[in-house]
């Protein structure tokens, strides 16, 4: 059963900006851990950060509750399988969130066009009864 959607849309020009103004300060506090490592190896550092930001506001909006705890850019880490396909790793605090709801499934999926970005995330549910 389906939680929740979210869609966000991001100005790709909007992240390089930010990146070129605060470095590696915006950087740190984007991504996580996880995060940092695989974006050291990335090519396109400004998709990188723009998928991240994009997508855990996506993630956010379809938890419903925006981005406080326990939903910060800190609390999931968004990962690219060895094929490229985004897995979402959980902190412990937003995972049990989630399992309070029992949701059991988040996925986030990206789309860009030009300087346009967009993230579109689902959150799925146990069904009760």
């Amino acid at each position: 059963m389906i939680y929740g959607i979210g869609l966000d849309l991001l100005n790709l020009e909007r992240i390089e900006r930010l990146r070129h103004k605060y470095g590696e300060r915006f950087e740190r506090h984007l991504l996580t851990f996880d995060e940092m490592n695989q974006y050291q190896s990335v090519e396109r550092k400004t998709h990188y950060l723009a998928t991240r930001f994009s997508g855990k506001e996506a993630i956010s909006k379809a938890l419903g509750i925006g981005l406080r705890a326990p939903m910060t850019l800190h609390s999931v880490s968004i990962i690219n399988n060895e094929l490229g396909k985004p897995e979402l790793i959980f902190e412990p605090k937003l995972k049990q969130y989630l399992d309070d709801r029992r949701v059991c499934g988040v996925f986030v999926s990206f789309s860009h066009e030009g300087s346009l970005l967009s993230s579109y995330a689902i959150a799925e549910s146990v069904q009760v009864g």
